[in-house]
């Protein structure tokens, strides 16, 4: 397995001061905001897309620190019920399809997305996830049936044409955000598209990674590296749920830097796990620290996730 970094990490330096950096702190893969909720601070997506001269030169400052591409990330609401908002995120997501293809990275980090209502011009994306009123399952199997599916088969084409996989991230608010509903997507799409493990995201649904890993672990596709923090007292009375953030106020969970929520032991039997189920990817840090010293709780992580590498 190899270490990696989202570029977002730095995203006030420009791409040749985070090469300088990542070079000095021993990093060797690097995976890339091209747009979406990233605000793609070192990927002029368009440019590099249709500018092969200035793609080239793009690519020559990562060959000449000694960095490797391992993903391209344009997670988004490709589905969203708006439609202006539908129609950039799609296209962002095709350009950077087509980018991967262009420059061999085999690998694009996006998430399901997450469709409002099928009918009618809503503006907002309606996460289902209660079955008890007939009017929500009813609205499920319309997004379903009406969006994701016709959505995802198209572009399982559009992927194999490109010679490029899909690593979905299973995320709350998007249509896949556990291992059962990867399963649906991936009963449509086949194996262009499988999993985006941040295990994160699993730790405050009450998801135990480890075991998404020896369940689903021919599907994993891509590792964030990245941890959550729960709050016991608070997860016992408020649940994972929470939509409570900021002004002061303390939730059931935090995101957090490796080892500030599950220790290094953990991270150890999590590693194995992944080296069992024959990973040989990346392990691509997601910076969810302070702003008050990036750099050094990044080389902390790294030399964390360096002890737990299997010998």
């Amino acid at each position: 397995m190899h270490i990696g970094l989202i570029s977002d990490c730095l995203q006030s330096s420009d791409l040749a001061a985070v090469l300088h950096h990542y070079q000095h702190v021993g990093i060797t893969h690097i995976e890339i905001g091209t747009g979406n909720f990233s605000s793609a601070p070192h990927c002029e997506l368009n440019r590099m897309l249709h500018d092969a001269p200035a793609r080239a030169a793009w690519l020559a400052m990562f060959a000449q620190h000694g960095i490797h591409i391992s993903a391209l990330n344009c997670s988004g609401n490709v589905l969203d019920g708006d439609l202006t908002r539908r129609t950039q995120a799609q296209q962002v997501f095709r350009d950077t399809v087509q980018l991967a293809g262009l420059i061999g990275v085999h690998t694009v980090v996006c998430m399901s997305g997450c469709p409002g209502e099928p009918s009618g011009d809503g503006q907002y994306p309606n996460w289902v996830t209660c079955d008890w009123q007939p009017e929500f399952l009813a609205l499920l199997q319309r997004q379903w049936s009406e969006i994701v599916i016709p959505f995802w088969q198209q572009h399982a084409s559009f992927l194999t044409q490109h010679h490029v996989r899909v690593a979905i991230e299973m995320h709350p608010g998007q249509v896949v955000y556990n291992p059962a509903t990867f399963a649906q997507l991936h009963a449509v799409t086949g194996d262009m598209v499988g999993i985006n493990l941040d295990p994160s995201h699993l730790f405050w649904q009450g998801i135990e990674p480890i075991r998404v890993i020896e369940r689903y672990g021919r599907h994993i596709y891509h590792v964030h590296a990245k941890d959550c923090w729960i709050d016991e007292t608070e997860m016992a009375l408020n649940g994972g749920l929470d939509m409570r953030h900021g002004n002061g106020v303390t939730r059931a969970w935090q995101h957090c830097l490796w080892g500030d929520g599950h220790g290094e032991d953990y991270w150890r039997s999590f590693v194995r796990a992944l080296a069992d189920q024959h990973y040989n990817g990346v392990l691509s840090i997601e910076y969810a620290g302070s702003d008050t010293d990036v750099i050094g709780d990044i080389i902390r992580t790294r030399a964390l996730i360096e002890r737990v590498l299997p010998a």
